[in-house]
């Protein structure tokens, strides 16, 4: 799987304010974080935050980027596996990703913030969610090209690949409530990926 863009490789500077960043927006929530408390967690000027990040959204864009970016959920795919392996790693490889404590509590941070703040909603889904499922759909276009799927939009497959998958175990996990005996990361993407291989394999 392929990124969309380059990652240029991070300066130290930049990695601090983001670690003083993504601390603050977790702690005391997106509002309350402000530009001035990011600088001095991060013990730089604010001048030199508003260097790499001209606004507070594009900072919090940046948080969920690198958080993506981190993980082995995009990483690079065997070129030849079948769908079903394809399939399977990666919807093992996004629930990893989605069920990680700070991920569900940015999650949180922006459910409860994005009434009053359309431009943080928009940069969360961009960077994150919009970015994974682009992802998605290219590992998608691959194994239509392929010739292993077919009958099926990319964006429109991906869309429903990650809606399965979101289910009520990701809902559960959200809210803190345990799960039924045998609702499991493993079945859960099993089912997801069956269903995709019945729907639109050849």
């Amino acid at each position: 799987m392929s990124r969309s863009h380059p990652t240029p490789k991070p300066s130290a500077k930049r990695e601090t304010i983001l670690d003083a960043a993504q601390t603050a927006f977790l702690e005391v929530g997106y509002a309350a974080t402000s530009m001035d408390g990011v600088a001095a967690r991060a013990t730089v000027s604010k001048a030199t935050i508003y260097a790499h990040f001209e606004s507070k959204d594009l900072l919090f864009a940046a948080v969920i980027r690198r958080r993506c970016d981190r993980s082995d959920a995009f990483a690079p795919l065997a070129d030849k596996a079948d769908a079903r392996s394809t399939l399977r790693l990666v919807g093992r490889r996004l629930l990893d990703l989605l069920l990680q404590p700070d991920t569900l509590a940015m999650y949180r941070v922006v459910v409860a913030e994005s009434a009053r703040q359309p431009d943080l909603a928009r940069a969360f889904y961009e960077s994150g969610p919009g970015a994974g499922k682009a992802q998605i759909a290219a590992v998608i276009a691959e194994l239509i090209q392929r010739g292993e799927l077919a009958g099926v939009e990319p964006w429109q497959a991906a869309d429903l690949f990650v809606g399965m998958l979101r289910t009520d175990l990701f809902m559960r996990t959200m809210l803190g409530l345990p799960q039924p005996e045998g609702r499991t990361i493993e079945a859960a993407v099993e089912a997801a990926v069956e269903t995709m291989v019945r729907a639109f394999g050849r």
